[in-house]
């Protein structure tokens, strides 16, 4: 009964519940032996959601872009800047004046110049009063090579010129001027998860 009872307690599972036999295994084996063993899989850390803004306020961090990609902008979105504007040309060039980064057609189909800078730079009015007066004494050559789109070329060009700020000098002459028709537009980049983000201020001549 006693050589029965120590039978059992041989081949039952050790303190440990893993059914583990006492006596030794064979050779090689006992070093083996923990990869066939139980192990308990630890489960995979969660990572914590990100903090929540207080007050459901969100911080923006000015970004920078640049010309070229301000540019691009203006050709994919350029309804952003007003509802109905399209663009028809983009980088014309105006010997001696430099290039129009922009020609589009308003609601009305009027023609519109724009001009943009990535700086408060003073010289983007002059530059967008040249090209105004290059557009205007080259009017027969734009009825012929933009005959296919909607222009009311009975209308008189309009000037949009976009810049992050405009001086004081700037806003100042900018009161004085009564032809043509311009169109002041300040923007605001900030960095956003898909990149930088932009925002269209459209302002008067302060």
């Amino acid at each position: 009964m006693a050589d029965m009872d120590e039978h059992k307690t041989s081949g039952a599972g050790n303190a440990d519940g893993h059914g583990r036999s006492d006596r030794p295994l064979g050779r090689g084996l006992e070093d083996v032996s923990h990869l066939f063993l139980s192990q308990r899989v630890p489960e995979p850390e969660r990572s914590s959601p990100p903090p929540t803004p207080r007050g459901g306020v969100t911080l923006l961090r000015a970004a920078s872009v640049s010309k070229e990609r301000l540019a691009g902008v203006l050709r994919e979105f350029a309804g952003a800047l007003e509802d109905g504007l399209k663009p028809i040309d983009a980088n014309i060039p105006c010997h001696p004046c430099g290039e129009i980064d922009l020609l589009a057609t308003s609601r009305s189909s009027q023609l519109t110049i724009i001009d943009a800078d990535t700086t408060a730079n003073d010289s983007l009015l002059l530059r967008g009063m040249g090209h105004f007066d290059w557009v205007v004494r080259n009017m027969p050559n734009l009825r012929r090579m933009y005959r296919e789109h909607a222009v009311n070329f009975s209308l008189q060009p309009r000037l949009v010129l976009l810049a992050p700020q405009f001086s004081v000098l700037v806003q100042s002459a900018a009161r004085q001027i009564t032809s043509p028709q311009i169109q002041w537009i300040r923007y605001h980049a900030v960095d956003a998860a898909g990149g930088p983000g932009i925002l269209f201020e459209s302002v008067a001549a302060e």
